[in-house]
This record gives C-alpha cells, sequence and structure tokens, in this order.
C-alpha cells in the first residue's frame, strides 16, 4: 500500500504585510470577485493541458519576443552617416532656396512700395484733403517703422568673448544671448529712442527675439549672428545715460568684465536705420475701447 501523500504546510498570513514601493491596483482575475481583505478567489481550471499545447505555447512566446526584439532594434537603428549627411545638406538646401526667395520677395516688396509712394506724392499735390491724410499716414508708418528715419542717435557693439574652456562653467556667459539684445532694446526705448535697429534690421512694437541654433532670429524672418550692431535714433546724450547707468544691464557688464565680452556704445551725429520690411504676424489682438 502507498503511504499517504505528505500534507503541504499552510502559509500563516503576517499579520504585517510587506509594503509595496509603489500604488497597488487590485483587478479581478477571470472575472471573479475579490474574497474579503483582498484574497483572491480560488479559480478552478477545466480541462486538460497536454504536451502539444504547451509546446505550441512555448513557440508562439518565442517567436513573439524575438519578433519585438527585432522591430525594437530596427526603430532604434541609427542613420548611417551617409543618410544624415544626405539629409543636412537638403535641408541647407532648403534653407538657402527659402532665404533667396525671401530676399527677392523684400525686393519686390521695396519696388512696390516705391510706386505707392509716388502715387500718394501726385494725388496729394493735386489735392490739400489728401495732402492732410497723407501728413496723417506718414506719422502712423514712423511709428510703426513702416519709414526709413536719418537722424543722431547712438551705436552699441556687442561680441562673444573669451571661452574659459571650463567643464564646470555650463551657463556660456561668454556668449551674446537674445536676452541681451532684448535687454538693450528695452533700456533704449526707456531712455527715448525713436527708432531702433539690430544688424540692419528694424526694430518694432512686435519685434520678438529667439533663438535659431547659434543664430538669434528676429521679427520672425531673419537670423543674426554676431558680432551685434545696435543702432538708435534719438538724443545721443539721453541714449547714452540710459545704457550706462549702473543699475542697468548690470548683469551683461559683469559678464563684459569676467569673461571679456565685447559691450561698447559711441555717439553717433549721422544714423541711417532701414524701415521695417517683414510681416506683421498679430496671433492675438482686442481692439481697445
Amino acid at each position: 500500500m502507498d503511504s499517504p501523500a505528505p500534507a503541504r504546510p499552510r502559509r500563516t498570513p503576517s499579520s504585517a504585510p510587506p509594503r509595496s514601493s509603489g500604488p497597488l491596483f487590485l483587478l479581478p482575475v477571470c472575472g471573479r470577485p475579490l474574497g474579503r481583505l483582498g484574497a483572491r478567489a480560488p479559480i478552478t481550471l477545466h480541462g486538460t493541458v497536454t504536451p502539444r499545447m504547451t509546446v505550441l505555447a512555448s513557440v508562439s512566446l518565442a517567436t513573439f519576443l524575438v519578433t519585438s526584439l527585432a522591430a525594437t532594434q530596427f526603430r532604434s537603428q541609427p542613420l548611417p552617416p551617409s543618410n544624415r549627411l544626405a539629409r543636412d545638406e537638403a535641408l541647407r538646401q532648403s534653407v538657402t532656396q527659402l532665404e533667396d526667395q525671401n530676399r527677392a520677395l523684400k525686393a519686390r516688396i521695396q519696388g512696390l512700395q516705391v510706386d505707392v509712394k509716388a502715387g500718394e506724392d501726385e494725388s496729394a499735390r493735386r489735392s490739400s484733403a489728401f495732402q492732410q491724410v497723407k501728413a496723417q499716414l506718414d506719422d502712423q508708418k514712423l511709428i510703426a517703422g513702416l519709414t526709413a528715419l536719418h537722424g543722431a542717435g547712438l551705436t552699441i557693439l556687442l561680441h562673444d568673448g573669451s571661452d574659459p574652456n571650463d567643464p564646470g562653467d555650463r551657463s556660456l556667459g561668454w556668449t551674446i544671448h537674445y536676452q541681451d539684445l532684448q535687454d538693450i532694446v528695452n533700456v533704449l526705448w526707456a531712455s527715448g529712442a525713436e527708432a531702433i535697429a539690430v544688424n540692419g534690421q528694424r526694430i518694432v512694437p512686435n519685434t520678438a527675439f529667439h533663438y535659431a541654433g547659434v543664430n538669434i532670429l528676429v521679427n520672425n524672418a531673419s537670423r543674426l549672428s554676431g558680432p551685434y550692431t545696435i543702432t538708435a535714433v534719438g538724443d545721443p546724450s539721453s541714449l547714452a545715460g540710459g545704457v550706462g547707468n549702473p543699475d542697468q544691464l548690470a548683469e551683461l557688464k559683469s559678464r563684459s568684465r569676467i569673461y571679456r565680452l565685447g559691450f561698447s556704445w559711441l555717439r553717433s551725429p549721422h544714423l541711417s536705420l532701414p524701415a521695417f520690411d517683414a510681416t506683421f504676424l498679430v496671433k492675438y489682438a482686442q481692439p481697445i475701447g
């Protein structure tokens, strides 16, 4: 007679179950409700699992794992160097073509503006009422930056400083940032500037500066690179006093001393600022009053 099988030792639940390191989600298994205090209800399997079914399940699982691994490696495989070079070259050519088209369109706009001005002047000579309207229109164009301006003012020169080659210094304080241009422009406006240009690009009330790789994007169209020349038409003494004020541009002046960053200005008796030649992109506007 066979001896009876030894009884399985019963597990005694611990009075303090181990804590989970994350949130615990309790889900019913096979549609059965969870027992009291989260204990799972017993599950009864009907039918017999044959060796053939076990082999098929193992083969299916192995096939799935191999396929998933191959797909992951395919997706994560970097582009060959030749493909990357071709892609980068295609992008550079596209940028060059778009910039050429932009310059051609700007030249065409300038030609049309000359024709429009000639028509306005001719109409003003024939009608005194139109002369008054044209004078008001010219004032608004001047405020909007649509008219070239000449006069005395201030010229500010900026260029990058010396790279300290310090791995621990990640501030890039030796380079000119777009925030530096913004700060200088704001100080000039506050000091009474009538018109401002940066590297030949007219600054208007809705002008924005952004990073564009190693360059700075202004007016959503033009890429600027150092060194930078900021010209402002206005009273030279007032403009120089605003920029030279110790309470203004303190951070930029400190970096200029530490990294030998170029930051200087001089009064200019004759400056010529171009008209604004980009687009007025206004996404959100609401009438006042």
